[in-house]
């Protein structure tokens, strides 16, 4: 992963995790279903993220390609 990819999470995940501290204080029922589901979709994002941005970073490096030529600015 690329240092902007770490800089992406930075910002989201930290005010996820203020948020999700936010709503457990905010239940007053105490109904951790929500709360587990809320989790289990950002788990599952968090792993969808990575995997997509570990492939692009495989085949998108610039620089890589086999037939890239200096440009010609004549």
């Amino acid at each position: 992963m690329g240092v902007m990819s770490f800089v992406f999470f930075g910002l989201m995940l930290v005010p996820l995790i203020i948020f999700l501290v936010w709503l457990i204080k905010k239940d007053k029922n105490r109904n951790y279903l929500g709360l587990a589901v809320l989790v289990m979709m950002a788990i599952i994002a968090i792993i969808a993220i990575v995997k997509i941005d570990a492939h692009f970073m495989e085949n998108n490096t610039p620089g890589m390609e086999p037939n890239s030529k200096a440009p010609s600015y004549k």
